[in-house]
């Protein structure tokens, strides 16, 4: 009995170390300056410098043909004739088989930061460091090998590919590389990435667009539109970083699109306490108008300026851009009927009233105009203020989603 099952321990021990192993997906071997480096590597270097650049091919057929031993199927039936890099030949039920490499196609990329010096199809290079300012780089490898099999009665080809990316990052630069009004990014620059960024920072602009005109539901739209894309930012970079481990990325979103639109709540609330006492103000200048005389005097002309002062003093309080923002929210507004003229303003700064008479009729005509219109600009700050205030709902609503994101951050840019 011990004699049977020492001979089955042995009979499985030799399966064991014969057993094939799947070969290994195509890959490159790349060394810069004979540092090995593996596909997403980031390394640092100086500007100007020169390095040196080889790769290679492995996995695939390669092995195949490299480490029969391990990766063929034939073993222990064929006798291998020749093993190598770039073939393997053995003979298989009296039949001669070989594996060759045909063609072996290498071809370097990078962008304008890096200048690659090399002979068509070379393994080798050398790459030049830009003495330009920029924070990092990239280098992009890729080899395309055609194999071809061929035994007495079959003849058949085989395409291995493989892609190795290395990023070059300046010592003691920064590695920002994507800066918008809402979006900082820094880390490895990648193309997929930087798409997901942009198509982001639209989102927000539309969104602040569209709160800026009132336009809620097209806000709606834009909102879910943008939380599609940042998810999709997440899974893109989720990819990356489970395709190459190094990888490393660090995305900071910065205040809300709702910010500016937020603000103008406040500011229009302002704007309507201005408005809500500015038909007495105008009736009481009105009133005192009509106590001037028709006929200048020293004293006439005094308080004539201190009338129109009164009103430029009203417009100077006003909060900043009160009419900038009146005409957003509301355009049909006749912003120069309620701002005062410029003949009225230099008076009140200091200019001489050389004529009282016609200052007196043009500046009651001003005010008469002024109150017959407070009615209605009244009725349409509040009836925008009360459409304004909506703007609350959206940005709670984007600001519960930024602060809800956990694989980056979020910095509120309000005090």
């Amino acid at each position: 009995m011990k004699t049977i099952f020492l001979i089955l321990v042995m009979v499985i021990m030799v399966g064991t170390l014969n057993a094939v192993q799947p070969a290994r997906k195509p890959f490159i071997k790349m060394k810069i300056d004979g540092t090995l480096l593996k596909t997403g590597d980031v390394l640092t270097v100086t500007r100007g410098r020169k390095l040196k650049l080889e790769v290679e091919m492995e996995g695939g057929r390669r092995d195949f043909c490299k480490f029969p031993d391990a990766y063929a199927d034939i073993t222990g039936t064929a006798q291998i004739l020749s093993r190598g890099d770039n073939g393997l030949t053995y003979m298989l039920n009296d039949k001669k088989a070989e594996w060759k490499l045909l063609s072996e196609n290498v071809q370097f990329s990078t962008d304008d930061f890096i200048k690659v010096v090399s002979s068509e199809n070379q393994k080798s290079a050398e790459l030049i460091v830009s003495n330009e300012k920029f924070s990092q780089s990239f280098v992009k490898a890729t080899i395309k090998a055609i194999w071809q099999f061929s035994s007495s009665d079959t003849t058949l080809q085989e395409e291995n590919i493989a892609v190795a990316s290395v990023y070059l990052k300046i010592a003691g630069a920064s590695d920002e590389w994507y800066l918008s009004k809402n979006i900082k990014v820094s880390g490895i620059k990648n193309e997929l990435v930087q798409e997901k960024l942009i198509m982001i920072q639209s989102a927000c602009d539309s969104i602040e667009n569209d709160l800026n005109k009132l336009k809620f539901s097209a806000v709606q739209q834009a909102i879910r539109n943008l939380q599609t894309i940042t998810n999709d930012l997440k899974s893109t970079i989720d990819e990356l970083k489970a395709s190459n481990p190094p990888y490393q990325i660090k995305v900071l979103f910065i205040g809300l699109p709702s910010d500016q639109p937020y603000s103008d709540v406040n500011l229009f609330s302002l704007i309507k306490t201005n408005w809500s006492t500015l038909e007495s103000f105008l009736n009481e200048q009105k009133q005192e108008l009509a106590k001037l005389p028709a006929q200048p005097s020293s004293e006439s002309k005094t308080e004539l300026v201190k009338l129109i002062g009164n009103y430029a003093n009203w417009q100077a309080k006003l909060p900043d851009k009160t009419f900038e923002h009146l005409l957003q929210y509301i355009p049909d507004l006749n912003i120069d009927s309620i701002r005062i003229p410029e003949k009225f303003e230099q008076i009140s700064k200091g200019k001489n009233l050389t004529d009282y008479s016609q200052t007196l009729n043009d500046f009651n005509a001003f005010i008469d105009q002024r109150i017959k219109m407070i009615t209605v600009e009244t009725q349409e700050i509040n009836s925008a203020n009360s459409r304004i205030q909506a703007i609350r709902l959206f940005d709670g609503m984007l600001r519960s989603f930024f602060a809800s994101i956990n694989w980056a951050e979020w910095e509120s840019t309000r005090k």
